[in-house]
Parts: structure tokens; sequence; C-alpha cells
């Protein structure tokens, strides 16, 4: 009758009891067990955010132990990570990820970070909509680093609800330099994580930059990816909500890349579609991308949303989303991400 645990592997416990214990009285003891476990672990002078996930299913006489096994994972793999923002990485960091981490930490506190911006473009009238605030770290200690892997890091470090908000306070204060240059109906749009759903007001948080450099809602977008939507669907549509009340636009970015269904359309209340570069790179030459794109613009479309193809690198592809249909356009061939100065003389030229 006694309480049994095991070590699965991969950071997994099992923990089998035969006590009978009601719905309630089974939540109540898993929420103390959270509760007593730890948030934080320092590893090489750096805090690292630590998360967890509990699973439970009912074990009868009907179903052997192997089928109890699987219902408990994936039990399991639906569960929420609750007690901390950040999911466990699938392995220990590396000693280079944790060098690198603190390194990045200490470069965001320092404010040694920046925004870079990448104009957004009116297929149809050449005009510059707008643009997407990019982080780019100037002087990081190792060459050729990926962006995209350093916004992985901080998902998993627990860094990337600080940097989200940096980035926000950022793009505030760079719309405002545009608004004082006469760009007042410039859109600046910027990436949030599945993971600012644990920010602490966030809604708050982002009213109160507004405020701060004095920027309209509606020149602030947000982007989401598809497979955000997937964690915590109904605080994500919820979010997305909030933030239409505002008057912010919020776009379905890098489309066709992760899990969302047309259901997805209609619980999100977006504003733009944007289809990913992958899809457009290469759209003069591949065939099976033209209908993909074609018809990604057309259900779009028809849904009342509009359409940005991010990867325009040519005037043959621009041509070609124009025919198309596509409302918007992002990539080198109009301009690589730069820093704001660059941008406002890149603007003045235009």
């Amino acid at each position: 009758t006694c309480p049994r645990i095991a070590d699965l592997g991969n950071g997994v416990l099992a923990f089998v009891s035969v006590k009978t214990q009601s719905t309630h009285t089974l939540h109540a003891n898993l929420s103390k067990v959270m509760k007593g476990l730890p948030k934080h672990y320092p590893v090489q002078g750096f805090d690292l955010q630590l998360s967890y996930s509990i699973g439970y299913c009912a074990l009868d006489n009907e179903n052997g132990f192997d089928s109890w096994l699987q219902n408990g994972y994936l039990s399991l793999a639906e569960a929420p990570h609750i007690t901390s923002p950040t999911s466990p990485p699938k392995t220990m960091p590396t000693m280079m990820n944790i060098s690198l981490a603190t390194a990045f930490q200490n470069a965001l506190k320092a404010d040694q970070l920046t925004i870079y911006h990448q104009p957004q473009i009116n297929l149809h009238s050449g005009k510059t909509i707008g643009s997407e605030a990019l982080l780019r770290w100037p002087n990081a200690p190792y060459e050729q680093l990926n962006i995209e892997s350093l916004i992985l890091l901080a998902e998993r470090t627990g860094l990337i609800n600080e940097l989200t908000l940096w980035v926000l306070d950022k793009a505030c204060q760079d719309i405002a330099k545009f608004n004082y240059a006469g760009y007042t109906e410039h859109k600046v749009s910027v990436n949030l994580s599945a993971k600012n759903l644990m920010i602490h007001n966030l809604i708050e948080k982002i009213e109160n930059t507004l405020l701060k450099h004095n920027v309209p809602a509606k020149q602030l977008k947000f982007e989401l990816t598809e497979s955000a939507l997937i964690v915590n669907q109904q605080q994500m549509i919820n979010l997305v909500e909030q933030l239409t009340h505002l008057g912010i636009e919020v776009i379905l970015d890098d489309f066709g890349t992760g899990y969302s269904s047309l259901n997805c359309f209609v619980s999100y209340n977006f504003s733009t579609l944007k289809i990913d570069k992958s899809f457009i790179i290469d759209l003069p030459t591949h065939s099976a991308n033209k209908v993909i794109v074609k018809a990604a613009i057309e259900m779009a479309h028809s849904l009342g949303l509009k359409v940005t193809a991010e990867g325009v690198e040519d005037a043959t592809t621009q041509q070609l989303l124009r025919t198309m249909g596509a409302d918007y356009g992002q990539g080198y061939y109009y301009s690589k991400a730069i820093a704001v100065d660059d941008y406002l003389l890149w603007l003045a030229d235009k």
C-alpha cells in the first residue's frame, strides 16, 4: 500500500499510489508537490530557471502496466508547465551554452543589445508601411552567432520575458523617433513567444510602455509563430483579443512551418498572415510552392486577412507575389535589417 517512485529517465519520474483519492484531493496533493519543488538552480554562476509538469491517470484492472504507463506519458505531454515560464531543455545545457547565456544575460542588463529594422513594403503602391524589429548583439562573444538559436536559449534559460520587454521598449523608442521625423504612419512589429504568457500583467506593461514613449497603439504590431498557438491555447486567444482591443494588430508569423489548422484562423483575431520565407525564396522556380502560396493568399483574403510574404529577394518574386494578390513584402530585395539611424536615412532616400 506504500507509494512507489521510479526514475524513467530523461527527467521523468513515475509515482504510483494504490491509495484511492478523490479528484479534488489528488489535485490538492499534486499542487503541494509542485509548490515544494525548487524554481531555480545555480550553474557556473548562472541562475537557471526550472519548470515541471505533472500528468496523471487511473489504473484499472482491465489494462496492464504498459497501458497505464503509456497513458501516463500521454497525460504528461498534455500537461502545462506550471511553475515557471521556461520549458526544461531536452538535455542538460552544454558549458558553451551556459557561458553564452551568462554573457547574454550580462549584455541585456548592460544595455549592450540593439534592434535593427527590416522594412515591409506595400507590393502594389511601393510604399513602406512598417518594419520588423529584429534583435542584434553587436559585440557577441562568438562569431556567426545565430540569433534564432539565441532566442531559443533565452526561452530555455528564462531570459525570454525580460528580453521581450526590453525589445518592446526599444521598439517603442524607435517608433517615437520615426514620428519625430514625420513618419507617423510607420508601424513596427515585435515578436512574441508563447513563454511571454507568463509575464505578470503583460497587457498593462505594454500599455505603460506605449505611454512612456507617447506612441499610439496602432503603430505597434505583434507577431506570433504557429508553434506558439498550441501552448496554452485559451490564454493565447485571450491575449490576442486583449491586444486587438487596444488597437494593436496581431500577425500570424512563419505560416506553413508550424502546427496551425484552419481552426486557428477562426479562433484568433489575426490581422495578417505572414508566409514563411522558405516558401518564397525559390517561388519563381518551385511549382509546388506557387500552388501553396497562392492558396494561402486566397484563403487569408477570404477570411479578411492581409498577407505578407517574407523572403522577397528579387524583382521576379515581387512581381509574382503581386500577381497572386499578396499585400506586403519583406526581404533583402528591399533591404536587410539595419540600425535605426541607418533605417531613417533609408526611409528618407525612399
